[in-house]
């Protein structure tokens, strides 16, 4: 009865039992109202005028018919909305000119749902069904098909044979020599792969890699039938059955199970974990919430977070309840002071600061922070884009350059920051990475790379070089050989390339002494 009692609201001088029914009634999307609601922190009502007037916004007209937005017309006309999106910026069409280019174009080069469809010797009522039973997106084939200028047989054949490009099974070593992204080509690595498991793991580039490599060559490329039904590959079944693609990967790599098996796994525990959401949740204060949506909903968390807490501590979903309800409780307690600003209510907080709520409640559980150290970072990073933002908007003017700034760094000024990078003698391209990894300020991160660059030079016979390797490659010695050498006899690796050079000095005057003899002889 309270759960009923706190779903009613009153809106437009209407009372409404639930936000389902108003929604139907204006005809907008309940997750748009939820997502200004969680994300802005506006009230019932609010959301629902701001969502009304971006309903009203995205209609569009088509040949004497309304859609609920361009994306929904595009669906229904089988056409891609991001290539009429591209046709409108690169023309200026009107979104309906736009729209009709597109289809006739389509029509023309018969890339739109030819019927009927044969591939593979097998004959399909339409392409639409053929994709269906591959389990791809017709889109996204169609797109690749344009890109490739090719037929749509061969835009089948690419996502199911030879996508991923694959061109190597084993790591290199010295793969730094090129760029992430070119490495994650020649191993059919996705990108974001590498940097989230960098990000999360807190590891090296090098180690990320070889884990997918390990998981690429574990789990296979080709496709596979789990319980009847057959996938494009393994990421592809997760997505359908909502399962996180890490973690099946992280149990067949470091527990050795099979891919059926885990699939198998995971959908066993969603489906109990489903089943144990719709319990009661008892807190310790004497709360009680009829299941899990509703203790989310109040509390304003997401249930896959609560089931990614599952995941991790392996434990059920009271205790999940029982931890975020005691960390909601600490926000709620918890001062937070932005300057002269001093905030009770973090939504407020977060609201007049141009900062999405959620996002300060993720980053506050993920590493495990108080809500005024979430709150500051975000507002840093938001300071950042902004001067961004305006150095572009500079760049943009006409004739206008931006005027170089003035920077300190270890207590000297330079001009530029060009200027800086040429006398400290380090690249642009690491302090810009420094500053996105550590979110640090610019003379932090330039006096960081001047550090790390000194520690690496190595001196020797009165000359600096920049590093012990490029020492050794000067003198043509082998560096394994030098750093072995000063181990054993535990001096330095400059005395130790003294040594070895000393013994090829010898080595040589004592074969020009015997050839020498020869000769005499």
């Amino acid at each position: 009865m309270e759960i009923r009692e706190q779903n009613q609201f009153v809106f437009r001088n209407r009372n409404w039992l639930n936000l389902d029914n108003c929604c139907e009634f204006y005809g907008v999307n309940k997750f748009t109202v939820r997502h200004y609601q969680y994300d802005y922190g506006d009230t019932i009502q609010e959301a629902l005028e701001k969502a009304i007037k971006y309903t009203k916004q995205i209609k569009f007209v088509y040949k004497g018919k309304t859609y609920p937005s361009l994306a929904k017309c595009c669906r229904e006309m089988g056409i891609p909305e991001s290539t009429v999106r591209k046709c409108m910026a690169e023309t200026g069409k009107t979104g309906a000119v736009a729209l009709t280019h597109c289809i006739k174009k389509a029509e023309e080069r018969k890339y739109s749902n030819p019927s009927p469809f044969f591939y593979r010797e097998k004959e399909y009522s339409m392409f639409t069904e053929c994709c269906r039973e591959f389990n791809l997106e017709p889109n996204k084939v169609r797109q690749k098909s344009i890109s490739l200028n090719s037929s749509l047989q061969d835009a089948l054949d690419f996502f199911l044979l030879d996508h991923p490009v694959r061109r190597k099974k084993n790591f290199d070593d010295n793969y730094s020599i090129e760029s992430v992204s070119a490495t994650c080509r020649q191993y059919g690595i996705k990108r974001a792969d590498v940097y989230n498991y960098i990000k999360d793991n807190q590891c090296s580039k090098e180690e990320a890699i070889r884990y997918y490599i390990a998981v690429k060559n574990k789990i296979g490329t080709g496709s596979i039938t789990f319980e009847g039904v057959k996938y494009v590959d393994v990421r592809e079944c997760c997505r359908k059955l909502g399962i996180s693609y890490r973690w099946v990967c992280d149990r067949i790599i470091y527990k050795n199970a099979g891919v059926d098996e885990t699939l198998f796994y995971y959908k066993t525990e969603k489906e109990k974990w489903q089943k144990m959401s719709e319990e009661p949740i008892y807190l310790e204060d004497g709360t009680k919430y009829d299941n899990l949506h509703d203790f989310c909903r109040v509390l304003k968390i997401r249930q896959t977070d609560i089931y990614g807490y599952i995941y991790r501590h392996d434990c059920s979903v009271q205790e999940a309840a029982d931890f975020y309800a005691s960390r909601q409780a600490a926000v709620d307690k918890e001062m937070i002071q932005i300057g002269e600003m001093v905030y009770t209510d973090l939504q407020k907080c977060c609201k007049e600061q141009g900062i999405l709520y959620r996002w300060v409640c993720n980053k506050m559980l993920r590493e495990n922070i108080t809500a005024s150290e979430a709150v500051k970072y975000y507002i840093r990073k938001n300071e950042k884009k902004q001067l961004k933002a305006q150095r572009k908007a500079a760049l943009k003017v006409k004739g206008k350059m931006p005027e170089p700034q003035r920077v300190v760094v270890m207590g000297q000024e330079y001009e530029s920051k060009e200027k800086c990078y040429k006398a400290l003698g380090i690249t642009k391209k690491l302090v810009l990475r420094h500053m996105r990894e550590t979110n640090c300020l610019f003379e932090e991160a330039a006096a960081y790379c001047y550090e790390k660059k000194r520690k690496k030079q190595f001196e020797f016979r009165g000359k600096t070089y920049k590093s012990y390797n490029a020492c050794c490659k000067a003198y043509g010695v082998a560096q394994e050989y030098v750093a072995l050498k000063a181990n054993r006899e535990r001096i330095t690796r400059q005395e130790a390339i003294e040594k070895l050079l000393e013994q090829r000095e010898n080595k040589s005057t004592l074969l020009v002494d015997n050839l020498i003899t020869k000769d005499e002889g």
